[in-house]
């Protein structure tokens, strides 16, 4: 089991739109499909992290696959696109053993 950490860096001014928009739209699509997202939180600069659990390499690529093979995929794609500055930034992270997310 591991978590992923993905930061998406909206444009100036759009951190807010973002946030809504992931936590409205993108969230539900992917748990829809099986993904545990953990949480979604705000930051500073227009900064939006969402912390989403894998229970394995196998899970995590058949959930992302059944996400963007969906047909609602497209639009968000293209609307979180629109909204971000950058590239998202995932980091890996594996629980150790005195985690309490085990």
């Amino acid at each position: 089991m591991f978590y992923e950490i993905r930061t998406e860096h909206a444009r100036p001014g759009r951190g807010a739109e973002l946030a809504r928009y992931l936590d409205e739209t993108v969230i539900p699509l992917h748990r829809e499909q099986g993904m545990q997202v953990v949480g979604s939180f705000t930051g500073a600069a227009d900064t939006v992290v969402w912390i989403r659990r894998f229970e394995d390499d196998a899970d995590r690529e058949r959930i992302l696959e059944a996400v963007h093979q969906d047909p609602r995929c497209a639009a968000p794609a293209a609307a979180v696109s629109a909204l971000t500055s950058d590239p998202a930034a995932t980091i890996r992270l594996v629980p150790t053993a005195g985690s309490a997310l085990r």
